[in-house]
């Protein structure tokens, strides 16, 4: 595959868009391809190493701003599942102690 790819739409509106799978796919695909740049870079003989990290840097760059974009969205999506447990939780614990408190003055 080329690292002249077209750039992914990674706005907010077109994330929030994407299903989970989609998401975690793309995320995926990010993370994959950013490592690609520095694949051979530890057998090249020290005097290029150096170069070419910098030119991997540079290569990756775009992907890894893209790929940030993404683990937002990811983290925006853990945060809300997170916060909708917590108001379960709260519920279900609310509701138990007043049966329970119900039961006992029966």
């Amino acid at each position: 595959m080329s690292s002249r790819r077209a750039r992914v739409d990674t706005s907010p509106a077109a994330l929030q868009r994407l299903s989970g799978s989609e998401l975690e796919a793309l995320y995926a695909d990010f993370h994959r391809r950013v490592f690609a740049f520095y694949e051979g870079i530890d057998d090249l003989p020290e005097a290029r190493r150096e170069a070419a990290q910098v030119r991997a840097r540079n290569q990756a760059e775009p992907l890894i701003e893209q790929a940030r974009a993404v683990h937002s969205e990811r983290v925006r999506r853990l945060r809300l599942r997170a916060r909708r447990w917590w108001i379960a939780t709260v519920a279900v614990a609310v509701i138990g102690s007043a049966l329970i408190v119900w039961v006992g003055l029966r």
